[in-house]
């Protein structure tokens, strides 16, 4: 049996899409290969938002077993909602959020 191996994906377009999505299947269409090419082809994520694609992928010899689509974030501006009103409020009213850059 081929040993595993972990490879980090910087694009969607470096998997093929039949690959990805025999593993998705239907029930979960955020997580197939053609939403997740859409958000970084319209650049709705991507470098200039702060949203870096590092795909985690695991490869049996040359067949893939395993996905996981992941993100860097470079910063803490929230999911695309910006909330520092609600955190301001929240410690204004004596809560902590966790430690975070503005």
């Amino acid at each position: 049996m081929p040993m595993l191996t972990r490879q980090t994906l910087p694009a969607m377009e470096a998997v093929s899409a039949s690959d990805w999505n025999a593993l998705v299947g239907d029930d979960h269409p955020f997580l197939r290969h053609e939403f997740l090419h859409a958000l970084e082809a319209s650049g709705s994520v991507g470098p200039a938002t702060g949203w870096v694609p590092r795909h985690q992928t695991l490869w049996q010899g040359e067949s893939l077993v395993g996905i996981m689509p992941l993100y860097h974030k470079h910063h803490s501006f929230g999911e695309y909602v910006f909330d520092w009103a609600w955190a301001d409020a929240w410690e204004r009213a004596g809560g902590r959020l966790l430690p975070r850059a503005r």
